[in-house]
């Protein structure tokens, strides 16, 4: 049983009412042009009654008579099926033959020399003839009636016989939408079973070549989309190889140290906890950094919550760690800040800047320099962390921001992650992101161009931290 909602229902609803309705107007015209027809054969039949009739009159001592055949007589007693009687007067209304109760008849106008009309004779329906002719010079009127229950036959015999046929060609064009409907939905059906049929994945696009053209945006849809997936999935993959790889090697090291310890108890216990310790750490460092990318290679805008974020602020709070470790490791940070707000999530945007400030003190020697700054320039609100340690090669800025992207003068405990969850929660937020050298050449600088905010946006669904 088809779906109220399908596609199926909808084409036989809308082509079979309309030829249900071309249908009865049909039968509705066949039934007035048999009945006009029936009517026009049996009024011709009247008016050749009358005109025989008027042939039979006679004139004598100005007084007009009839004089039919007694087989004519018998006929018009009984013509077919039907009664005919007829009447005959002069021109002062007196019945010089026939049946005088068809002096009720309609009168002619002037300008009419006969007219026909429907009228009831002895309880019957009769269709009657007025006849006006002149003959020696007296004017004379004919009336000839007749039942109509042999038109009424003729009638239900043409309409019979024009039925029939428009009866067959509704059962042929039944059975052709059917048949129709049915072989034009085929494509759609087949494209149903070839979705449902494969396994989740299985995401090979679906033959675009040999689809009809109102299926083709579709299928290129759905391969739009299966390649989206499949590239996700392949991202996906990837992703948690290099986790896989990134957490062996400090969960290796960190066994070592545990096997060492236990088959040469060290000396010194504290420089030996401290060493866990720091492995640990960077461990618990990476953990989390692999967390939060993969909750943001998988969020889209509409699964956080939005307010008016004073970005100052944000700043202000998520830089207090690092103006202290900074000032351990002998690295200055500068801060030129204007007031500005954005669109975004609190949340997200202190950890984009955690990692911006990570990123920058871990890589800048002792005596260097980290400057923030915070700058609306046409209405755009511009964020900028640069350093000035040992910089980033020219070809490599455009692959910063890549998942596990490491140059080969890294440090050992980086793990190429910060950058990435810049990009992502940049993203998110409908940011554009730019890496570039210092102003002298060296050290590395990020900025962020955060479009200008409209207005405050409705708060959407916030998103589990």
């Amino acid at each position: 049983m088809a779906h109220a909602n399908s596609l199926r229902r909808q084409l036989l609803k809308r082509l079979l009412w309309p030829l249900v309705i071309i249908l009865l107007l049909g039968s509705v015209f066949a039934y007035v042009f048999a009945l006009h027809t029936a009517v026009n054969t049996y009024d011709l039949g009247l008016l050749d009654d009358a005109l025989d009739i008027s042939k039979q009159i006679e004139v004598n001592q100005d007084r007009m008579s009839i004089n039919l055949p007694a087989a004519a007589r018998q006929m018009l007693r009984a013509k077919n099926e039907d009664r005919v009687s007829y009447a005959a007067w002069d021109a002062s209304g007196q019945l010089f033959s026939g049946n005088p109760k068809l002096l009720m008849v309609d009168a002619l106008a002037p300008d009419e020399n006969h007219l026909f009309q429907d009228m009831v004779l002895d309880g019957e329906e009769n269709r009657a003839m007025l006849l006006r002719g002149e003959t020696e010079g007296h004017t004379y009127y004919i009336a000839v009636a007749q039942t109509v229950r042999g038109r009424n036959h003729l009638t239900g015999g043409i309409f019979a016989s024009m039925l029939l046929p428009e009866a067959l060609l509704a059962l042929v064009s039944i059975a052709a939408i059917l048949l129709g409907v049915r072989r034009g939905l085929t494509p759609v059906e087949r494209l149903r079973d070839e979705i449902t049929s494969r396994s989740s994945s299985d995401l090979r696009p679906v033959e675009e070549s040999t689809a009809p053209a109102e299926l083709a945006p579709i299928i290129h849809g759905i391969n739009e989309l299966l390649g989206n997936l499949a590239a996700a999935f392949a991202g996906h993959r990837r992703f948690i190889a290099d986790a896989a790889h990134q957490l062996r090697t400090p969960l290796a090291a960190l066994s070592s140290q545990i096997e060492v310890a236990l088959e040469e108890p060290p000396a010194d216990v504290k420089q030996l906890l401290r060493q866990l310790l720091a492995t640990t750490q960077r461990t618990t460092h990476l953990a989390n950094q692999l967390l939060s990318l993969a909750r943001l290679e998988h969020t889209e805008q509409s699964m956080y919550e939005v307010a008016m974020v004073e970005l100052q602020e944000v700043l202000l709070a998520s830089a207090a760690d690092f103006v202290t470790l900074g000032a351990r490791k002998g690295v200055e940070l500068d801060f030129e800040l204007q007031p500005a707000r954005v669109a975004g999530s609190p949340l997200m945007l202190r950890e984009l800047l955690s990692n911006l400030l990570d990123n920058a003190v871990r890589y800048t020697s002792a005596g260097g320099r980290v400057q923030v700054s915070i700058q609306t320039i046409a209405q755009d609100v511009w964020l900028s962390v640069a350093d000035n340690g040992p910089g980033v090669p020219e070809a490599e800025l455009e692959k910063l921001g890549t998942p596990f992207h490491r140059l080969p003068s890294d440090q050992p405990e980086g793990c190429g992650l910060g950058l990435a969850i810049v990009r992502e929660i940049s993203r998110l937020h409908g940011a554009e992101i730019f890496f570039s050298r210092g102003a002298d050449g060296g050290g590395l600088q990020v900025r962020i161009r955060f479009p200008a905010p409209l207005a405050a946006p409705a708060t959407q669904q916030p998103l589990a931290h």
